[in-house]
């Protein structure tokens, strides 16, 4: 097999993002101009809040620390429900009502933490917020609304299993972390569900949702003196102080199970490959190292594993994605490909990574990377909803939230002997894991 030179490609990369670079200078000067800034609530719950004028929209972003590491064994998606449990609405009224006010909002629990993002229009704040603060300080944990959160669960779970994507992902997170709470997923497991009661559900909430547990960030049209008046009035009743947590599994930073090969049958005329490798505890510089080597393995034309699809033709698919949390995180490789093409396709992805691990790269792909590293960044957090959740989840993975400005100077710093150093102790092959979901042979 033939792996062409990257730097026709690289140099492709580059003109597509410089377009991107004009189109969002005007967005980065806005934002430099309006700077986030963090307050504290009389509570001491930490809001950041940032002014946003391009639309009448407001977004707050509540992130819980906890989230799957402070499950406590065998409670497997006891972070989510109780995440989904405080902010369900009691009665139809209030759902009406809130649709009326084009007010929506969604959650989700990570490894390290739970977030809950709501989105109302500017003027319709107060409102919102009378409403789901009153929800989230004192949630109904009857066994009724426990049993529809149950079955909701269970039909997520489908439907990750029905995504091969999915599938494999948490094959790599079990394979690399085992039953630790980075090691499962977040909707728990038939067995699970069926342990978890209202009391383990209501001591979690006691733990977690906590003024000193939490964090808040506001983007809006808004002034901050209206937005932080109204959080102030209607947050600050969340208590504070710690609670001892339940005991739970401990996460070793960038420890890895033995490396192992998995198969997963799956009934479907296509196949998932996928190689993972375990990443050490978050800091600065690794977060930075990870996010631009994700970027250089599978983010779009250009990148390492594109030429297996356009040129080598092997799969109709590939991807690179990095799962960072605080203690530890796993880097995936992955393509999707028709199932007779699972061999070479295959050999193909561990040429690819075997390559990058051996030679490493040289200055001007370095260089084009951090230019599309950079440009992917902004692209994803040039939404409220997007910078909103960046900014608390930078909190919980304890960068903290000013990191979001001091990135794009961090990745312009990195240097080749760095990114090639970092290759050479994350990719080591014999840290490989290897994930194939596809049908039987």
């Amino acid at each position: 097999m033939r792996i062409r030179t990257h730097k026709s490609k690289r140099l492709s990369a580059l003109a597509g993002v410089a377009g991107f670079f004009l189109a969002v200078a005007c967005l980065s000067a806005a934002e430099s101009a309006n700077a986030p800034q963090k307050k504290s609530l009389d509570n001491g719950l930490p809001v950041i809040y940032q002014k946003d004028t391009a639309s009448g929209v407001t977004v707050l972003t509540f992130l819980i620390r906890g989230g799957q590491k402070a499950e406590p064994n065998g409670m497997d998606g006891l972070s989510y429900m109780t995440t989904r449990l405080s902010v369900e609405i009691p009665d139809q009224n209030k759902v009406q009502d809130l649709m009326v006010k084009a007010t929506r909002y969604s959650l989700t629990s990570k490894g390290d933490y739970s977030l809950i993002q709501l989105e109302c229009l500017s003027e319709s704040l107060e409102d919102t917020l009378k409403i789901f603060a009153g929800i989230m300080m004192d949630p109904l944990f009857s066994g009724l609304r426990i049993n529809f959160v149950k079955e909701n669960m269970a039909h997520l779970q489908n439907i990750q299993s029905d995504d091969s994507v999915n599938v494999g992902r948490l094959a790599q997170l079990d394979a690399i972390f085992g039953k630790t709470g980075y090691g499962r997923s977040i909707f728990g497991t038939e067995e699970s569900l069926k342990k978890i009661k209202g009391k383990d559900i209501e001591n979690f909430y006691k733990q977690q949702f906590r003024a000193n547990r939490m964090a808040c960030a506001v983007i809006s049209d808004l002034d901050s003196e209206k937005v932080l008046a109204l959080l102030q009035k209607y947050l600050s009743k969340f208590p504070s102080g710690e609670i001892a947590p339940a005991s739970y599994a401990p996460v070793q930073a960038g420890s890895a199970a033995t490396p192992k090969e998995i198969f997963i049958e799956k009934k479907t005329k296509q196949c998932l490959v996928s190689m993972a490798f375990s990443l050490p505890a978050t800091s600065a510089k690794a977060f930075v190292l990870n996010y631009l080597l994700e970027n250089l393995l599978g983010k779009g034309p250009g990148s390492r594993l594109w030429g297996l699809r356009s040129e080598e033709k092997l799969a109709y698919n590939v991807n690179a994605q990095v799962t960072q949390m605080k203690d530890a995180g796993i880097l995936e490789a992955y393509l999707e490909t028709d199932a007779t093409k699972t061999g070479a396709a295959s050999e193909a992805l561990k040429k690819v990574l075997a390559d990058l691990y051996e030679k490493g790269l040289g200055e001007e792909e370095l260089q084009t990377a951090i230019v599309s590293t950079k440009a992917q960044f902004l692209r994803l957090n040039e939404t409220k909803d997007k910078r909103a959740s960046t900014f608390v989840i930078f909190e919980g993975l304890g960068l903290g939230y000013d990191f979001f400005a001091k990135f794009s100077q961090d990745l312009e710093a990195v240097t080749l002997a760095d990114l090639n150093a970092h290759i050479k102790n994350i990719l080591a092959p014999e840290k490989a894991s290897l994930v194939v979901v596809g049908p039987k042979k």
